[in-house]
């Protein structure tokens, strides 16, 4: 299950590729001097600087999913992006995701954490992980920035950024319902209004739902256990006075249920000493394996949640997200202005299983935050020489948050309670002035620079901080009071040129930054910012006839005072075990990615990709006695390969049927708890889909059959003491749309 070998798939797709090309290529030598039939590879029009401009001319390491990509892909879901792109690797924990590029990626999942790469819904910054894959639907586009983006993005962009481009409100009259069937009870809807209103106005509504069960076998458990219950809604209102001016209004509401985040012991995967625990820990029970050694005990037996949960819990998951988004844009001569207001409100209601120490465990994480942010933009739209953009940016959110860890102990001299109990009330301001300038200095060459000043405030105070107030006290020792601020200057300065009309090299050096802060406990301390500075250089090019498309790039990073999370007990009390963030690390990160698309015939699209990282710490030493200096970077596997193709057949009576294969291959990667000196290590996998549709000849209605995760193969995402979060099994079902 886990050969590092590529699967046959892979190599019949590789083949596949190597011929295509080479076909491709003999037959556009030699047909050089006779005219072509329009077509080849579309060009996507992206705004990921901030402007509109073709992906192929936009000189940074980024990958583009149209509309049309995840509909032949099948995807539905946020964490089966990785499965295109380069040096991406997309996981979740309690629900929620954790995003990592090149190796970056941030783990403190908790009201006070940030994530290290950047998400955002049509422009608009999305700082709550439990937000993030609400939106994932009637999307016109997907861009994934690979590097740090800290002039044009800056907030917590160190990895790089996310952006959903949902579909908008245009002239005609249309509309969609389509519907989704498949095994663990999955039933999918969605549906889209669009009308126009009048001469000035247009209106585009979506509806989705994603409702599963679990994937998860219950073993002793008679609960619930974790499953999705998703419901979304999105209004766009889009007006257009004149060509120049348009107002965007948009209100969207996701409800995120199902069953509360249910992970599965370490012992499903891994053999060793359980170590770790209580005198009167459960018996054969720990919260880590000393020298793990992995053993593929087969997917069901890693999807079983063998140690029982507690059993009156009432685990839930019932949490809402509400946004309400603006954009403006009219143009000032040979400027354009905009301004972007977002507000997010995210209210929280779940309890999530676990077991600690071998003993049943919840959590209870209940409370509201509401995020306001601002973006003022002046840019360019002249054919000069000079390019600019030039702005502002203020975040405010304000979270209030009720958390509490029980556990239920049984020990020789009785069983009882053990809660940690917080009530946290936090603040979190940013403040950005940014401008980018891109200067002609000949026909074909062209210089980059861009800075980004940002002011970064954070304040919280918690009269609880995990220990129970004594009465008739109303704090305990543990609360806290911080309030901390923080400043930086990123830079961006580049250069690329134009080796021929569609070909294109490009070098850059840039930094990226993400804020401090502070942990839940007073004698845990605070956090220093951490930053990162990127040296790269790549290629991008359309070639016979925009028939073939190509990206390559290498990159360093020298990355310091990283943000590293880990959940550590000072003694054998739970009370005493808490998770928390230090500056633990310097690391250095290189790597190769290659990513590429080519038109087989009129008929056929291969696409493939390829990433080669080396990512290891510089300088980490965890104490005096653990020195992980010299070792790689969590989450990084050494290299991946993804690999793809779609062909189309005409039929006689108009219609066409899409058939599409996909493979991905990665090397093992690492998921470690440094305080205990323990690495767990997921050995290489591979991970296959397929689907097959059929679209009537008047386009308006299809039908998909489809398979995801061939293999069946489960591997490792995220762990929490004793427990690892999974990825999913194999799915299948049936997709059916009308459209009209």
């Amino acid at each position: 299950m886990h050969n590092p070998k590529l699967t046959s798939i892979a190599k019949a797709l590789l083949a596949a590729g190597v011929i295509s090309t080479a076909a491709t290529a003999t037959t556009a030598m030699a047909d050089e001097a006779r005219p072509k039939p329009e077509g080849g590879i579309a060009e996507v029009i992206i705004t990921a600087q901030k402007i509109a401009q073709p992906a192929s001319k936009t000189p940074l390491a980024l990958s583009v999913l149209s509309g049309e990509d995840l509909k032949n892909a099948g995807t539905v879901d946020p964490r089966a992006l990785a499965e295109s792109l380069p040096g991406v690797e997309i996981a979740q924990e309690s629900g929620m995701l954790q995003v990592s590029i090149r190796g970056v990626t941030s783990l403190d999942m908790t009201e006070k954490g940030d994530p290290s790469a950047a998400f955002h819904v049509d422009g608009a910054y999305v700082p709550r992980y439990e937000a993030q894959a609400a939106a994932f639907f009637d999307l016109d586009r997907i861009e994934v920035l690979r590097g740090p983006q800290g002039t044009l993005y800056g907030r917590n962009a160190t990895a790089g950024a996310i952006n959903l481009i949902t579909n908008k409100p245009t002239r005609k009259l249309e509309g969609k319902v389509g519907v989704e069937l498949g095994n663990y009870g999955t039933r999918r809807y969605d549906a889209v209004l669009n009308v126009p209103l009048g001469d000035t106005w247009a209106m585009r509504a979506a509806l989705n739902g994603n409702k599963h069960d679990t994937y998860l076998l219950p073993g002793p458990n008679t609960i619930p256990l974790e499953s999705q219950d998703d419901k979304s809604a999105r209004v766009h209102l889009l007006g257009k006075f004149t060509p120049t001016t348009s107002l965007l209004l948009t209100a969207e509401r996701n409800e995120i249920g199902g069953g509360a985040a249910s992970p599965v012991p370490i012992t499903n995967f891994f053999t060793g000493t359980l170590v770790g625990t209580l005198p009167f820990t459960a018996p054969g029970r720990g919260n880590h394996i000393q020298n793990p050694v992995y053993v593929d005990r087969g997917t069901d037996t890693q999807r079983t949640a063998a140690w029982p949960f507690k059993q009156d819990a009432g685990s839930h998951r019932d949490n809402r997200a509400d946004s309400l988004r603006g954009e403006f844009k009219t143009s000032l001569g040979a400027t354009e202005l905009t301004y972007q207001l977002a507000q997010m409100k995210l209210k929280l209601d779940q309890l999530n299983n676990g077991v600690y120490f071998g003993f049943p465990f919840t959590t209870l994480n209940v409370g509201d935050s509401k995020a306001i942010s601002h973006e003022l933009r002046l840019n360019s739209t002249g054919d000069g020489p000079l390019r600019w953009v030039v702005g502002a940016y203020k975040f405010d959110e304000d979270i209030f948050r009720r958390a509490a860890y029980t556990t239920y102990v049984t020990a020789p001299f009785g069983s009882f309670n053990i809660v940690l109990p917080f009530l946290a009330t936090l603040n979190n301001k940013s403040q950005a002035v940014f401008g980018q300038a891109t200067y002609a200095l000949r026909p074909d060459t062209r210089l980059t620079v861009g800075v980004r000043h940002t002011k970064d405030r954070k304040s919280g105070y918690d009269p609880l901080s995990g220990e129970a107030a004594v009465p008739p006290a109303t704090t305990s020792s543990k609360a806290y009071a911080e309030d901390v601020r923080f400043s930086n200057t990123s830079f961006k300065v580049g250069v690329d040129h134009d080796l021929r009309a569609n070909l294109m090299l490009y070098a850059n050096v840039s930094t990226g930054y993400k804020a401090g802060g502070f942990n839940a406990e007073a004698d845990t301390g605070v956090y220093r910012p951490e930053t990162l500075r990127s040296y790269e250089a790549g290629l991008k090019g359309r070639f016979f006839e925009n028939n073939m498309q190509l990206s390559a790039n290498v990159f360093h990073y020298n990355y310091k005072d990283q943000q590293l999370t880990v959940t550590t007990c000072r003694t054998n009390d739970p009370a005493t075990c808490h998770s928390f963030t230090t500056n633990a690390a310097n690391s250095t990160v290189n790597g190769v990615e290659i990513e590429g698309k080519l038109r087989v015939g009129q008929d056929g699209m291969l696409r493939a990709n390829w990433a080669a990282t080396d990512a290891k710490f510089k300088r980490y030493i965890v104490s005096p006695t653990i020195d992980f200096s010299g070792q790689k970077l969590d989450r990084a596997p050494t290299s991946t390969i993804g690999l793809g193709y779609t062909h189309k057949f005409s039929l006689e009576s108009g219609g066409e049927i899409a058939a599409t294969i996909g493979t991905r291959h990665s090397t093992s990667y690492y998921i470690s708890d440094p305080t205990e000196n323990i690495r767990y290590r997921q050995p290489s996998y591979h991970k296959s889909d397929a689907s097959i549709g059929y679209e009537s000849a008047a386009g308006n209605w299809n039908v998909q059959l489809f398979v995801k995760n061939i293999e069946d193969m489960v591997k490792i995402e995220s762990r929490v003491p004793g427990s690892f979060f999974i990825s999913d099994p194999r799915t299948y079902g049936i997709r059916a749309a009308y459209n009209f």
